[in-house]
């Protein structure tokens, strides 16, 4: 999560940003059309999802980051629930990565530590000792045994210098220790990830320091016991390597995104990092990558390049879809896609057909409030009031219910009250995404928000848009 790196999609995946663009509307509409939009966000961004996460062993279970909070629906997507912001502990431009553990423990790094629920996200906690108030950059769930994981944090020492290192749990993250050796202080790392058949295999991609910049894999054998430096070749301060998946079966093979300015490219690796090849260069920003849970397909997508498919036996990619895909998450039971509204007909999208086709799981006017919970947990006592802003902002057909007035105002009610909580938009029958505009969404409220998201695409998002490690 360090502030060059880019929004996430898949949780090992680190995409970009919308880059500046100019919009066709006179100064002064625009910041009226802006105007209208100043309350939607408490963080002034446009609406839009940016990493799916997917419980292990339960496909009906998906937690969704957006940027105005987490969106979980424990139900394959008929229902969706809103949980805000300061419950989990970030806030602002921050957009942390997300995973499940084997027991439905849900796992968020944060810049203030590590923020865990063990009760489907009504009730968050900091992991406390060593981890408290450490800059987790990246975590990643074991996707064989998933009541593992392992993250990586790290704490500037200044003159460009860091302390990182390496953490793990064995138990769904009730404990978590410190794993091997510190790795080398001129190293900022980006992304961690370990082989799924072989534990003692771990990566963490970043760069090194002035004045050359190398991107590289810090690359251990034994659990973090010892580093050995793998310098990426063409990766730099200016094409920074993110982590995208290690092949479920072969600790060797690893996919790395090299971030660049316009455009990104695949590269893999087939002999542990020691060498690479460039399989796929973007015509943009690659927001999306997906390995098959097999390993025997990858993807790739962004709102310029659409989606593309490869099987990983020849990595010669072929388009298969226009959707512009913001992330991919590639499960057992589906593929998963964070989209356009405007462009794409969806927030979140799902596709039972390799990519060819999908159909809308959730739309923005689609969220049903505030995640239900006890009345004394945290998520009832902190996200009820925040709801009613957010609604405001995303339209949403409050699903039957009232969203309460809260600090930010009650939202409108629906033209038609909605049958059940009226989120139901990936049904069985549910119509397939093409062109459509997304349903309810061509109030003022959209147009505001358009105008804003122009307006957002000014600046550069970065998955964490806050200080680097060490900084004021």
């Amino acid at each position: 999560m360090h502030p060059l790196a880019k929004a996430t999609s898949h949780p090992r995946w680190r995409p970009s940003a919308p880059r500046r663009g100019r919009l066709a509307l006179p100064a002064a509409a625009l910041l009226s059309l802006a105007a209208l939009a100043a309350p939607a966000s408490a963080n002034g961004r446009f609406p839009a999802a940016g990493l799916i996460a997917s419980h292990p062993s339960d496909p009906s279970r998906l937690m969704v980051r957006a940027t105005y909070g987490l969106l979980s629906t424990h139900d394959g997507g008929a229902a969706w629930r809103w949980i805000c912001e300061p419950v989990v502990g970030f806030g602002g431009n921050e957009d942390p990565m997300l995973a499940f553990l084997a027991d439905g423990t849900i796992l968020a790094g944060v810049f203030d530590g590590l923020s865990a629920s063990k009760n489907g996200g009504c009730d968050w906690s900091f992991a406390q000792g060593e981890l408290l108030d450490r800059y987790v950059i990246d975590l990643s769930a074991d996707r064989e045994d998933p009541s593992r994981a392992v993250l990586v944090v790290s704490a500037g020492l200044g003159a460009g210098r860091f302390l990182t290192q390496l953490w793990e749990t064995s138990d769904n993250a009730d404990r978590w220790t410190k794993a091997g050796a510190d790795l080398p202080e001129d190293f900022l790392a980006h992304t961690v990830d370990a082989a799924p058949s072989n534990r003692e295999r771990v990566y963490v991609s970043g760069r090194f320091g002035a004045p050359e910049y190398t991107g590289a894999l810090q690359r251990t054998d034994d659990r973090g016991a010892t580093w050995e430096r793998l310098d990426i070749p063409g990766s730099d301060d200016m094409r920074l390597p993110y982590i995208g998946a290690i092949h479920p079966a072969d600790p060797e093979t690893i996919y790395v995104r090299l971030d660049g300015d316009p455009t990104d490219a695949l590269i893999v690796s087939h002999d542990g990092g020691e060498s690479f090849t460039t399989v796929f260069e973007s015509q943009g920003d690659l927001l999306g990558f997906a390995l098959s849970p097999d390993g025997a397909s990858v993807m790739v997508g962004g709102p310029q390049d659409g989606i593309l498919r490869a099987p990983t036996s020849s990595l010669e990619f072929e388009k298969i879809s226009d959707v512009g895909a913001r992330c991919l998450t590639w499960t057992a039971a589906a593929l998963f896609a964070c989209g356009d509204e405007f462009a794409d007909g969806f927030t979140v999208g799902r596709s039972v057909d390799e990519g060819e086709s999908f159909e809308a799981l959730l739309h923005r006017d689609g969220l049903c409030g505030p995640i239900e919970c006890a009345k004394e947990s945290g998520a009832a006592s902190t996200c009820t009031d925040l709801w009613g802003a957010t609604a405001l902002t995303i339209g949403s057909r409050q699903c039957g219910g009232d969203v309460g007035t809260g600090s930010g105002g009650s939202a409108p009610p629906p033209a038609e009250e909605p049958a059940g909580c009226g989120c139901k938009i990936g049904a069985p029958g549910a119509a397939s995404v093409g062109a459509a505009a997304p349903p309810g969404g061509r109030s003022v409220i959209w147009l505001a928000l358009s105008a804003a998201g122009a307006l957002a695409l000014a600046r550069r998002r970065a998955h964490a848009s806050g200080p680097a490690p060490g900084a004021p």
